[in-house]
């Protein structure tokens, strides 16, 4: 799996816990009610359905 760094960990966070408080389901199987935290736990066990795309250096 790709190492993100704290930047790109930051932004799929916000990016997921929108997601998940506009209504979209969640990955994983959880009793937290915080879109946040259901975000976070997602990026923990790698099941984010988000990826970064990094710039090619030329």
């Amino acid at each position: 799996m790709l190492k993100l760094t704290k930047f790109e960990i930051a932004r799929i966070l916000g990016a997921r816990s929108l997601q998940i408080s506009n209504g979209a389901y969640a990955t994983i199987e959880t009793k937290c009610d915080s879109s946040l935290k259901i975000a976070y736990e997602e990026i923990k066990q790698g099941k984010v359905p988000l990826k970064p795309i990094r710039p090619i250096k030329a």
